[in-house]
């Protein structure tokens, strides 16, 4: 009976968008909504580049816009609350600002560390003093984002304990085999010494140190340093 045949019919599954022929599959594609606002963004597209050159045999649809991938890192948070110090942070500083107390982002801490660090031993500065009193023979170096001081010469057998580096916002000491290279000199402008260190590199025979201090971004202070140390500390 009729009935009989509607309900198998009704039972029968349906085909799969893969299997449909290309009429049935426009019509399904025509249902997405998606779809829909693609071939409408098309359409438009194709009418405004017949307007402007109506006597264009053909004309090319821009590649889709592919949406951004939802792997990407988020930003890290400005403020994270602590109700005390749980240690050092990179590119945070700790302290109680308008949101309370915790750990603040340093945009310029994260700056400095995504600059490029540049090779203080190659070409011209590989070349300085190589005797001589130690406080006497250093020289001054600096990249946009780090101030150095490089002092060549030293024997050999140099080791990093042997170097002695006490560096805080607005002065330096420093000392090689007990030798003092500078005492409690002042810097010209501040640096962040938690981001300053030393590095030890073999030239020939020979070792040479690099100190990079971290220049802090102030605002208006100069991108270039005139000097490493105030000019009183010069003389």
């Amino acid at each position: 009976t009729p009935s009989v045949f509607a309900s198998q019919r009704s039972l029968d599954p349906m085909p799969a968008p893969s299997s449909l022929d290309p009429v049935h599959q426009r019509i399904e594609e025509a249902r997405n909504p998606v779809a829909r606002q693609i071939l409408r963004d098309a359409t438009d597209f194709i009418a405004a580049a017949r307007k402007a050159q109506p006597n264009a045999g053909e004309v090319l649809l821009p590649p889709p816009e592919r949406p951004q991938s939802s792997d990407a890192a988020p930003p890290p948070p400005p403020f994270v609350p602590a109700t005390a110090f749980e240690g050092r942070r990179d590119d945070y500083v700790f302290k109680s600002g308008g949101d309370g107390l915790g750990y603040y982002r340093d945009t310029a801490a994260a700056m400095r560390r995504a600059a490029p660090k540049a090779a203080p031993l190659t070409g011209p500065l590989s070349s300085g003093p190589m005797s001589g009193p130690l406080h006497t023979r250093w020289t001054f170096e600096q990249t946009p984002a780090e101030a150095m001081l490089l002092l060549r010469g030293l024997p050999p057998e140099t080791k990093p304990k042997d170097v002695r580096l006490n560096a805080t916002s607005k002065a330096v000491s420093l000392s090689v085999g007990g030798e003092a290279v500078l005492t409690n000199a002042k810097l010209h402008l501040p640096c962040d010494p938690d981001e300053s260190d030393f590095t030890l590199h073999d030239v020939g025979d020979t070792r040479t140190l690099a100190v990079s201090l971290a220049k802090l971004r102030l605002p208006g202070a100069p991108p270039s340093w005139p000097a490493l140390l105030e000019t009183a500390e010069m003389l």
